[in-house]
């Protein structure tokens, strides 16, 4: 009978740690910024975008990180990023976002986008996507549009990849894999060592009332 608890208790045991370790970090949601080359007018976009968690959100608060970088013709031009060089970085939101474990989608009305003041000028850039986004009901716009120190990179009333209605900002590529939190672990290794350590002591009494 014992020995069918021990059993019973170990496996318990094993299944917590495994279970534990799989617990995701918060360590947020990192999409790849689509690259719509055909409307970007010869640009080529790169990044990332993080958001804390999944979920839908109406204000901009779980967008954590950005780093956006346009190129063309050979040359490059950090757009945007929420770091050192940038004074104030903003992203801000009208309508809804929908953060899923693989796309980042804008859905229909709604506004999104990353601005930015750069430190040695007084141009700001700025990243834009406007997805059917109704004003008051008079009148309807979709933009997909970037700015750098001012100045327009590319202007367009279009946007690819879409989703349905929704526009897909970014995706992760690849299933999210997760990580393991150190503190965590260390915690299961701690439970699974004592549980150990119990087993071996009452085998011992076992084998010494025999």
């Amino acid at each position: 009978m014992d020995r069918i608890s021990w059993k019973s208790t170990f496996g318990l045991t094993l299944a917590a740690m495994v279970c534990l370790l799989a617990a995701p970090a918060s360590a947020g949601i990192v999409y790849n910024v689509t690259n719509d080359l055909g409307n970007q007018d010869g640009w080529s976009l790169a990044g990332t975008i993080t958001v804390s968690a999944t979920g839908t959100y109406t204000n901009a608060s779980e967008i954590t990180a950005w780093n956006l970088t346009a190129t063309k013709e050979g040359s490059t031009s950090l757009l945007l990023a929420n770091n050192a060089g940038f004074q104030p970085g903003a992203a801000l939101l009208s309508g809804t976002l929908n953060a899923t474990s693989s796309k980042l989608l804008l859905n229909a009305n709604g506004n999104f986008g990353f601005y930015s003041q750069d430190s040695e000028s007084s141009g700001y850039n700025g990243l834009q996507w406007i997805n059917e986004k109704d004003y008051y009901g008079l009148f309807s716009i979709s933009s997909y549009n970037a700015s750098k120190l001012g100045n327009s990179l590319w202007q367009a009333n279009a946007f690819s990849p879409v989703d349905g209605r929704a526009w897909v900002l970014g995706t992760t590529g690849s299933a999210a894999v997760p990580e393991i939190d150190p503190a965590t672990g260390g915690s299961a290794l701690s439970l699974v060592a004592g549980v150990l350590a119990m087993i071996e002591q009452r085998r011992r009494r076992a084998a010494l009332v025999a």
